[in-house]
């Protein structure tokens, strides 16, 4: 079965980020089914006609969300119904909704526009938008192709994610279960500190392993997200124990290949794989960030609980500040630099003694455009490691423009600690 989604919106053609189709796509991913089709369409009649037609001859479900608003370019309904050649009719029961919508907001006459809300293609069924006025539909009919019928369905969702949300949850996300008799298990490995060609090369034996390569119950893929590599594999059956154990066998077989550059599954961060960790060795870290301005705080404190084990992160970006703050000697950055390997093992035992934490973790580097000096180049960073028995500094170089370096950084400062953690 071949589901589509398509996406309406001009605003989506002009950078805006598609939350919509990642949200559905994950969804229909984690319940053993996947997208074959994702479109991005703006809000002319005649495009969107054209990639519905196109969606009509490949899928067997097409979801369609936004355009069902109120105003001169929302052409959702109307475009569908031509295309279908159905008629469209205005809802009473959605009328009311949307009347008792503004009333409950103390709006006692309802905008004129609003009333092409109710607008319903004959033979659809209404899904209750409980957010907003816009109203979802789901329509069953047959299409022809070379002389041969085929069942199609199509859900109309509005654009609003909140809206859209509840409806695919309480109404798509139960009729694309229902279609699927086998059972399929996702997983994903997530992988730090490796390329994507070094990771495809390590897992080949495995992917070409007779025993999971060759069978159609097996699926792979590899997914590069700047320094993350996730590798992507699923087991489809109709007996459940031999799925669970065809997927355990995989997770196995990479985990003995990759050992501890895997971080964590599917929904995993570093900064929550590093929390779990210290809340399970019941360890406090604290911080002593220059170039990254806070942003390994503001990544750990990301995540809920992290006051278990998150004791203080101090932004020295000036040599005033690692003075006064830190205690760093001033005869070090004399001697030395900010950017050096003895300034960041003061600056992380300042941490640890200001916090009274279990480690304590300093970060100084240069990431540009300027900064750089004859023997320091953009991209030259410490990371200081301190813990009551010993201080410790590692020294990178890393690529690319600021924010690149930045979000480096912060990553390798993560997955160090982690490392450590496991260790």
């Amino acid at each position: 079965m071949k589901i589509e989604l398509i996406c309406t919106g001009s605003e989506l053609l002009t950078g805006k980020i598609n939350t919509n189709a990642s949200y559905i796509g994950s969804r229909i991913f984690n319940i053993g089914a996947e997208l074959t089709y994702i479109t991005s369409v703006g809000d002319k009649k005649q495009d969107l006609t054209q990639e519905f037609k196109k969606a009509l001859e490949r899928s067997d479900i097409v979801i369609i969300t936004g355009g069902l608003g109120p105003t001169f370019d929302d052409i959702t309904v109307e475009t569908i119904a031509k295309c279908l050649n159905l008629e469209i009719y205005s809802n009473e029961e959605v009328l009311k909704s949307i009347k008792n919508y503004f009333l409950q907001k103390k709006i006692h006459h309802i905008p004129k526009i609003n009333e092409k809300q109710a607008n319903i293609i004959k033979g659809a069924k209404v899904f209750k938008n409980c957010l907003g006025t816009a109203p979802g539909q789901m329509l069953h009919f047959e299409f022809k192709k070379s002389k041969k019928k085929y069942h199609k369905t199509l859900f109309l969702l509005p654009g609003p994610q909140k809206e859209m949300r509840i409806m695919f949850e309480e109404n798509v996300e139960p009729f694309i279960k229902s279609y699927f008799s086998n059972i399929k298990k996702n997983t994903v490995l997530r992988v730090f500190g490796l390329s994507e060609s070094t990771v495809a090369e390590m897992i080949k034996p495995v992917i070409d392993n007779t025993k999971f390569g060759d069978s159609k119950s097996v699926e792979f893929s590899i997914l590069a997200n700047k320094s993350i590599v996730d590798i992507k594999f699923s087991v489809s059956g109709i007996d459940e124990i031999i799925v669970d154990n065809t997927m355990r066998d995989i997770k196995l077989e990479f985990k003995n290949i990759l050992k501890n550059d895997i971080f964590g599954t599917n929904n995993d961060t570093l900064a929550s794989i590093v929390g779990k960790y210290l809340v399970e060795k019941k360890k406090t870290v604290s911080l002593a960030e220059s170039c990254t301005g806070g942003k390994v705080a503001a990544a750990i404190t990301d995540i809920a609980g992290s006051s278990l084990y998150f004791k203080s992160s101090v932004v020295a970006y000036s040599n005033e500040s690692k003075i006064v703050i830190l205690n760093v000697k001033k005869e070090t950055l004399e001697s030395f630099g900010a950017v050096s390997k003895e300034t960041a093992k003061e600056m992380a035992n300042g941490s640890l003694k200001l916090s009274n934490s279990d480690y304590a973790i300093s970060i100084t580097g240069i990431t540009g455009p300027n900064g750089a000096t004859e023997g320091k180049p953009v991209g030259l960073v410490y990371i200081g490691f301190a813990d009551k028995n010993k201080t410790e500094c590692f020294k990178f170089n890393f690529s690319g423009t600021r924010k690149d370096i930045r979000k480096k950084i912060v990553d390798t400062t993560l997955d160090f600690l982690r490392r450590k953690l496991i260790d």
